[in-house]
């Protein structure tokens, strides 16, 4: 028996204080590309984003749902991360947060006191309230972590391959949309597992990936659903929406440890960095591409980069963390001064550039198999016709935006 693969992709939708709602979305390696089937029937796109959403009628995003939950080769958990769950939380993290705090205050004091001419602790204790630059996040990152860190947690019961001990050559992957703090916890999780468990580092690897609500299908249609359930009027196909799993206290302190240490520094896949322009879906597709023609070992994060007075790159990496040599340049069509600069600043940095052009074929055969997806799913010979005229005009653009 070859082995099985499986394909988890992870999102959430909502406000912290209101009721947060996690989806965990799962399929066959074999069936990876049906998400993106469901985005061409309904919204005549790859890719769909949440702001792309916002211009749909309900209808169909309500429809895109019920075929999506109705697929046999797709699998649909929901969580409901309560207010009175994220409350008990938020208090233990405030209350570790202000210890924290404190024993810096302590540091500094000592250095004053004792080591006069030294500044290590106000440095650090600075380096350490740069992260309420953007007060928000550091809270949210936070709550969201432990949330996807409770539904990954909850595939012992919820994959179809890790709750079925017959099979035992196995990879069940997952992707957590927001990248690394998302997923800080990963490695300790998988390391840390007793030896009768179905999870392990070689097995179940699992990758925090930037905007994989956008570049990845499973985790996009996550996203998808996660959004059109929680904010669609009408909404009111039945789902099994159950409570998000409650980590213990001790667990908690360990958890919270884990996150402050190891979120300091941006951590990053491989980068790739789009510059000129690219048709939309052409664009959307690349990372992916990129993922799978590396067997699914290598994710590819992207970023756009925009024209800064002074350096485009200076600022990007200071922004996003330093230069790595992981870091790949796909360029479109250069029509802008602006991006022939930035282009030139890419080539000067000896970044690993590479023309758009190049990935054409293998785009359009990704489009076919797209539309083999369909013809292997239950939808009708209409909708069919549908997915595979929009896959025809896809083709077209992307080559018609590089000429």
């Amino acid at each position: 028996m070859s082995q099985v693969i499986e394909v988890n992709g992870y999102d959430e939708s909502g406000i912290i204080g209101k009721n947060l709602r996690f989806v965990r979305v799962g399929m066959t390696v074999e069936n990876s590309l049906r998400p993106f089937v469901y985005n061409l029937l309904h919204f005549r796109s790859v890719s769909a984003t949440k702001n792309f959403l916002n211009g749909m009628d309900n209808a169909r995003k309500i429809d895109y749902v019920k075929n999506a939950m109705t697929d046999p080769a797709i699998s649909i958990n929901q969580y409901s991360f309560s207010t009175d769950h994220q409350i008990d939380i938020l208090r233990q993290f405030t209350l570790l947060e202000e210890k924290s705090l404190y024993v810096k205050r302590g540091e500094v004091i000592y250095d004053m006191l004792y080591n006069k001419g030294k500044n290590d602790s106000v440095r650090n204790l600075c380096d350490y309230l740069k992260r309420y630059e953007r007060s928000p996040y550091w809270m949210e990152s936070f709550i969201k972590a432990y949330g996807f860190r409770m539904i990954v947690e909850n595939l012992q019961h919820t994959s179809k391959v890790i709750s079925n001990r017959s099979i035992s050559d196995y990879k069940v992957i997952s992707y957590v949309d927001g990248g690394f703090p998302f997923v800080f916890w990963w490695h300790p999780f998988l390391a840390l597992q007793n030896p009768d468990s179905r999870f392990s580092l070689q097995k179940t690897p699992i990758y925090g990936v930037t905007k994989g609500d956008e570049y990845y299908p499973a985790t996009s249609m996550a996203g998808n659903i996660a959004y059109i359930t929680s904010t669609t009027p009408g909404m009111v196909y039945p789902h099994n929406i159950a409570e998000l799993p409650k980590m213990a206290s001790y667990q908690l302190n360990d958890f919270y440890n884990h996150f402050i240490q190891a979120t300091q520094i941006p951590t990053f896949h491989k980068r790739i960095l789009f510059v000129g322009y690219l048709y939309r879906d052409f664009q959307y597709l690349l990372p992916f591409i990129l993922h799978i023609g590396d067997d699914y070992y290598h994710i590819y994060e992207p970023f756009r980069l925009h024209w800064v007075k002074g350096g485009t790159l200076r600022s990007f990496y200071r922004t996003f963390g330093k230069y790595t040599k992981n870091d790949v340049v796909i360029e479109g069509a250069l029509t802008t001064s602006n991006d022939k600069e930035i282009a030139k600043e890419c080539e000067t940095m000896d970044l690993d550039c590479h023309d758009a052009t190049d990935y054409l074929g293998v785009y359009r055969d990704l489009l076919d198999k797209i539309r083999e997806q369909s013809e292997a799913s239950n939808l009708s010979m209409e909708q069919r016709q549908k997915v595979a005229q929009t896959i025809v005009l896809a083709k077209q653009r992307a080559k018609e935006s590089l000429q």
